[in-house]
């Protein structure tokens, strides 16, 4: 006699189950390494944004760029840099490649000092990024 070489329907089912369980174990960690990933990406992209600053400092004499940051940063055909990152604060806002001078604490853009400020303690040139909340490290957006 024979045997039938067919999947019987309780087999199938715990195929499925085995898959389902893997998968619940293994997604957490997923998202985990993408929001990790995220947040790195935006630290390597305020670095480039800072590097782009500061050649910016050095090439006109000592001066930073004005409020037009951008204007400056991508003139001569992106001399400092070729275009603005985006800066990734997940979960809690959307990327944006927006840089702003009124910092909110709230809008995951990045944010540019104009002048000395004695109210923030930030110095003219300083860029950091407008998020008040906590990365998977536990260390403050704004304080990168």
């Amino acid at each position: 006699m024979q045997k039938d070489k067919r999947f019987t329907i309780i087999e199938f089912v715990v195929a499925i189950l085995v898959i389902l369980l893997i998968t619940l174990i293994c997604y957490p960690k997923f998202l985990d390494i993408l929001r990790k990933s995220s947040e790195q990406a935006t630290v390597a992209n305020l670095i480039a944004l800072r590097s782009a600053i500061a050649i910016y400092y050095a090439d006109n004499n000592g001066c930073f760029p004005g409020d037009d940051i951008e204007k400056s940063l991508l003139a001569d055909d992106g001399k400092y840099i070729k275009y603005i990152p985006k800066a990734y604060c997940p979960p809690y806002t959307n990327p944006t490649n927006e840089i702003t001078t009124k910092p909110t604490g709230k809008s995951g853009k990045w944010v540019y000092q104009v002048v000395d400020s004695t109210v923030t303690g930030r110095q003219a040139g300083e860029l950091w990024i407008d998020c008040d909340k906590k990365d998977s490290k536990g260390v403050i957006w704004n304080t990168y």
